[in-house]
């Protein structure tokens, strides 16, 4: 499942104009990705999670001011954090 999601999110930011970075390959992908919006061009963040919850730890750690965009390639929706300690499903890409 894992290499689909390698190859979904890769043909996604092919057509959205999104840098994939050079580590992108060092792990397997998970299905919650983080585009940094504040990039310019936008680049994928090379880490990816299995799990929301890794994601969330992500948006407060590492992210905290930062635009940044997150994915879910399973549910094929825009995830927007709610500030505090979860993702609220968005529209369907």
């Amino acid at each position: 499942m894992f290499g689909s999601y390698k190859k979904k999110i890769e043909a996604y930011c092919e057509e959205a104009g999104i840098e994939v970075p050079i580590g992108f390959d060092r792990h397997s992908p998970g299905r919650y990705v983080a585009i940094d919006l504040d990039s310019n061009p936008p680049k994928l963040v090379a880490t990816t999670w299995s799990n929301a919850q890794d994601a969330v730890h992500y948006m407060i750690s590492l992210a905290a001011g930062r635009k940044t965009m997150v994915l879910d390639f399973l549910q094929r929706r825009e995830l927007t954090f709610n500030g505090k300690d979860g993702l609220v499903p968005g529209k369907v890409f």
